[in-house]
């Protein structure tokens, strides 16, 4: 695994082996290709449960990514970053502080994975991947758990690297 600087500042992402782009590159040029889409939506055409045809999933999903990548641009180029009104925690009813809390950024289907390192003066967010999440839970779809085995696997690397603030992560990978 390597962790790549991203083109949106304090936005990191993990670059797996054998894998062509980043974890954020990759979701972001699946969400926009056509041909990705049409075979995630025939695949998937059931957790549509009627609402939308394959067309209009895809034409949702572009539209959708759009306002997606503007609003993760334009909260991370605020100053300070605010890119903490971009990402929450992944379970929803999580409150307790922890090392490494595992993040989501969503739009309406549309979800991205993260990790949070920070301290007390800065944040910095590690994108693990991302998915299309038509079902009420991750581990509804094979898609889905792909995506938790990989968050947990990312947050156990950081871990045993010696990552649990800003500071260390910047010493260890940068």
């Amino acid at each position: 695994m390597e962790i790549v600087i991203t083109f949106v500042p304090d936005l990191y992402a993990f670059h797996l082996p054998n894998m062509e782009f980043d974890e954020l590159e990759r979701v972001l040029d699946e969400w926009e290709n056509p041909l990705f889409l049409f075979e995630f939506f025939s695949d998937n055409e059931a957790d549509l449960n009627g609402g939308y045809t394959i067309e209009e999933a895809i034409e949702k999903t572009r539209n959708e990514v759009k306002k997606f990548r503007k609003r993760m641009l334009d909260l991370a180029s605020a100053t300070p970053s605010r890119l903490n009104e971009f990402f929450q925690n992944l379970h929803n009813q999580e409150y307790k502080k922890t090392i490494l809390p595992k993040q989501k950024a969503r739009q309406n289907w549309l979800r991205l994975y993260a990790l949070k390192i920070m301290d007390d003066d800065q944040t910095f967010y590690v994108i693990t991947g991302g998915m299309i999440k038509l079902t009420a839970l991750m581990e509804d779809r094979p898609h889905g758990l792909y995506e938790r085995n990989k968050i947990n696997q990312c947050s156990d690397y950081l871990k045993d690297k010696g990552v649990y603030d800003t500071d260390s992560f910047i010493e260890i990978f940068f």
